[in-house]
């Protein structure tokens, strides 16, 4: 019963929600891109109200910092890819 409570408590903006439109455009994604990774428990963390999906700003910026990056700015040429031999069979 308290969790209902503290629940109901915290309320969120609706002008501060994006809509999936909004968000997809700003990841540079598809639509069906966002949805797939929802169903697949991916992306962002959402916001359900019974048909209706919508994004908190926060939520968005969070989990774009939590993404591994890579590279160390460094160009590799294709003499210095090691690339394995292969075995001729008799």
């Amino acid at each position: 019963m308290e969790l209902i409570a503290e629940l109901s408590q915290k309320e969120i903006p609706m002008d501060s929600l994006l809509m999936e439109e909004a968000v997809s455009e700003k990841l540079q994604v598809s639509l069906a891109c966002l949805r797939r990774w929802r169903l697949q428990g991916e992306g962002p963390k959402y916001v359900k109200m019974g048909p209706m999906v919508r994004y908190r700003p926060q939520d968005i910026e969070d989990w774009l910092g939590a993404l591994p990056t890579g590279g160390n700015g460094i160009r590799l040429t294709v003499r210095s890819v090691r690339r394995p031999k292969l075995a001729i069979s008799a």
